[in-house]
C-alpha cells in the first residue's frame, strides 16, 4: 500500500485528458472517498452530481469560462453543498463550515482518483447561475466546485512548494524554532511532567479517601 505522503506529493492538476471511459468501480470509489471526507458536526451537508454525458460535460465546461478540456474528462463531478443545513447549528458561521466540508469532500476525491491511476482537476472559476441550469440545481444547494476525473493525457512537472521552515511557527505568530526536533522534545517533557503530576494527585485523593 502507497503511503498517503506520497499520494499527496505524486498528485497533480491534470488539464488535458484522454477521450476514454471509466469504469464505475472506480468511479464509486472516488465518490466513496468523497462521502468519508469529515465535516462539521458530521453533518455532511454535500451532495455530488456525476455527469458523463458528452452534451452536458460540454454545457459545463462552457459554464467554467469556457474551459473546453475539462469536457473531455470522463466524468464531471459537481460538489454542492447544503448551507442552511449548517446554519441551523452554527448560525452566520454555518455557510463558511458547508464550503470546508466540500473542500475536504473535493480533495478526498483527488487523491483517491490519483491512487487509482486517474488524472482529476479541482475547478473552482465557473459561473454558478450557469452550473445551476445545467444541472438542474436548487437554490437551497450551492455548487461549489467541480471535479474533472479521467485518465490523464499529460504528466504536469511538480510544482514548486515552499520548504517547510517558511509554513510553520512555533506557538506564536512568526516564531520560528532553530530546532524543531528539540522543541517537540520540550513539550513532550512538559507534557510528560503534567502527565505524572496529575497522576501522583489521584493517587493522593485515592491514598486520603482510604
Amino acid at each position: 500500500m502507497r503511503d498517503i505522503l506520497d499520494i499527496i506529493t505524486s498528485r497533480r492538476s491534470v488539464k488535458r485528458f484522454q477521450p476514454q471511459f471509466v469504469d464505475w468501480e472506480k468511479i464509486s470509489r472516488v465518490l466513496e472517498a468523497a462521502r468519508h471526507a469529515p465535516s462539521s458536526g458530521n453533518l455532511q451537508n454535500w451532495k455530488f452530481i456525476l455527469v458523463m454525458e458528452p452534451e452536458k460535460k460540454q454545457k459545463i465546461a462552457e459554464a467554467a469560462y469556457d474551459q473546453h478540456d475539462i469536457a473531455l474528462a470522463a466524468a464531471l463531478i459537481v460538489v454542492c453543498g447544503e448551507a442552511e443545513k449548517a446554519e441551523r447549528y452554527y448560525g452566520e458561521h454555518g455557510s463558511i463550515y458547508t464550503i470546508e466540508n466540500c473542500a475536504a469532500a473535493a480533495q478526498n476525491m483527488l487523491l483517491e482518483a490519483h491512487s487509482l491511476g486517474l488524472g482529476s482537476l479541482w475547478v473552482g472559476a465557473f459561473s454558478e447561475e450557469d452550473v445551476r441550469a445545467a444541472c438542474g440545481i436548487p437554490e437551497e444547494a450551492q455548487p461549489l466546485a467541480i471535479v474533472a476525473i479521467g485518465y490523464a493525457a499529460e504528466t504536469p512537472e511538480k510544482p514548486p512548494k515552499f520548504p517547510l521552515e517558511n509554513l510553520v511557527y512555533f506557538g506564536s505568530w512568526r516564531n520560528r524554532s532553530k530546532d524543531p526536533a528539540k522543541y517537540m522534545v520540550d513539550i513532550a517533557s512538559i507534557l510528560e511532567r503534567r502527565a505524572q503530576n496529575v497522576k501522583e494527585m489521584a493517587q493522593n485523593i485515592i491514598t486520603t479517601e482510604k
